[in-house]
């Protein structure tokens, strides 16, 4: 009975695992957003440019934010799968 509960357990741990780190990645690019946004309406509102800058800095944030995501999500596993295909000798 024990042998059967440790594939669901294993499975629950894997979806945890997988979900927290998709949630990481989330986080990532919205602190992104959020900090280049606030440093474009710091600066803006020193220079007299709030809106331009404000909305500047958001598109920067996302723009940074989306390629860190684009890098963790899909460049980095197909990077390793190929690695590992390649220590065969």
């Amino acid at each position: 009975m024990s042998e059967e509960g440790k594939p669901a357990e294993e499975s629950r741990s894997e979806v945890i695992r997988v979900s927290s780190q998709f949630l990481g990645h989330g986080m990532t690019f919205a602190v992104s957003v959020a900090l280049f946004g606030w440093v474009g309406f710091e600066v803006g509102r020193r220079t007299g440019t709030e809106s331009l800058l404000t909305i500047l800095g958001i598109l920067f944030g996302g723009a940074i934010g989306g390629y860190h995501l684009v890098v963790q999500v899909m460049r980095r596993p197909r990077e390793e799968r190929g690695h590992e295909g390649s220590d065969e000798d």
